[in-house]
């Protein structure tokens, strides 16, 4: 299983591929990149297709940057 840190390197690749933007580990999704919402749930999408998971809505309110996304979607693998 692969720790935040490398999660958080493949959410800033899916995010430069994606939404072409530039991010690190504390970038905050919505008041550094000026993302929508439609945005935010298309990246969503992919990373739950590139991680081969599904994270519960409810679960995405508390997140707010990069590394919190990392560790919603730590928390959501397979153990």
């Amino acid at each position: 299983m692969p720790g935040t840190d490398d999660i958080t390197a493949q959410l800033i690749r899916l995010l430069q591929q994606e939404l072409d933007v530039v991010a690190t580990a504390q970038t905050n999704l919505v008041d550094d990149l000026a993302l929508e919402s439609v945005q935010i749930m298309g990246f969503v999408t992919e990373v739950e297709d590139h991680f081969d998971i599904a994270i519960e809505l409810e679960a995405l309110a508390d997140v707010h940057r990069l590394d919190e996304l990392a560790a919603l979607v730590a928390r959501s693998l397979p153990a």
